[in-house]
């Protein structure tokens, strides 16, 4: 299945803005998630708009949608480092799987990740 990229950018401005409201109401675990789907969808929309008939990743590889949707391409040489260590950050706190951990299964993967180094604090509110 696949759907035009104005669908899939739709879809990541609202899970956006619902990662937003969910933070807002300290519901740190769906935020997180829910921005890591945002980044998918928008990475989904700059593939579908090189190849309308492609067709989904079932292993929700963001490195590679960004790749496969020209993503580098488009950024500016004077912005590849800071994009590319913004997409690292992402690569590393999210998963798809992330939407069946509770925040304390969320809390497990960033500690043993080291995602809690360097933190003072609650390190899920930080990192989400």
């Amino acid at each position: 299945m696949s759907f035009r990229a104005e669908v899939y950018k739709a879809a990541a401005l609202e899970h956006a803005e619902d990662a937003r409201v969910l933070f807002s109401a300290r519901r740190y675990a769906l935020a997180h998630y829910v921005a890591g789907l945002s980044v998918e969808c928008l990475f989904l929309a700059y593939k579908a708009r090189l190849d309308p008939h492609a067709s989904l990743r079932r292993d929700h590889n963001l490195r590679e949608l960004a790749r496969e949707g020209g993503i580098y391409r488009l950024v500016p040489s004077s912005q590849q480092a800071q994009i590319g260590s913004a997409l690292g950050v992402v690569l590393l706190r999210w998963r798809n799987n992330h939407r069946y951990r509770s925040e304390e299964a969320l809390r497990r993967f960033l500690k043993e990740s080291g995602l809690d180094r360097r933190v003072k604090g609650d390190y899920l509110l930080t990192r989400a």
